[in-house]
């Protein structure tokens, strides 16, 4: 039988399986070394915890404003924009239903108002305690917050 040849590394080269790994020998440290060294741990856990903290607390506060939003937009009437008319005059002005002890508002009148939105009817009085002075008028169109409020950004 025939022998096989020997392979020759090159110069410089090791074969890799021949290496053994040699455990690294840990450098001992000095006291003030370990101490500063245990400082620093400490500090970073510390600056961690108190961004983690700084995270919760932030992320409730953002609930807690979201949730009194939610609430003040669920709570308190909205402008509405309201078309009406009376003998072929077209009006549109907004309309704010108002808070309980509070009347209601036309943003561009300065007469007293009863509403009938149930009956698309909306009377304008001089004089509130006199139904006398009031005049009837019929809405035509009732449109949501948003045109309300283009109305006022617009007029």
């Amino acid at each position: 039988m025939a022998q096989k040849p020997k392979k020759q590394a090159l110069l410089g080269q090791v074969d890799a399986r021949s290496k053994k790994k040699q455990p690294r020998q840990k450098k001992r440290l000095s006291p003030q070394q370990q101490k500063a060294l245990q400082q620093q741990q400490l500090q970073q856990q510390a600056q961690l915890a108190a961004a983690q903290q700084a995270q919760a607390k932030s992320g409730k506060t953002r609930w807690i404003i979201a949730a009194v939003i939610l609430l003040l937009v669920i709570l308190f009437p909205k402008p509405k924009l309201i078309t009406y008319e009376k003998i072929g005059l077209v009006a549109q002005s907004v309309y704010w239903p108002g808070l309980p002890g509070v009347d209601p508002v036309l943003f561009d009148s300065n007469l007293h108002i009863r509403p009938a939105l149930e009956r698309n009817t909306l009377y304008l009085c001089q004089d509130e305690r006199d139904p006398d002075s009031c005049q009837k008028y019929q809405i035509i169109k009732q449109q949501g917050f948003i045109s309300a409020l283009m109305a006022l950004i617009l007029n």
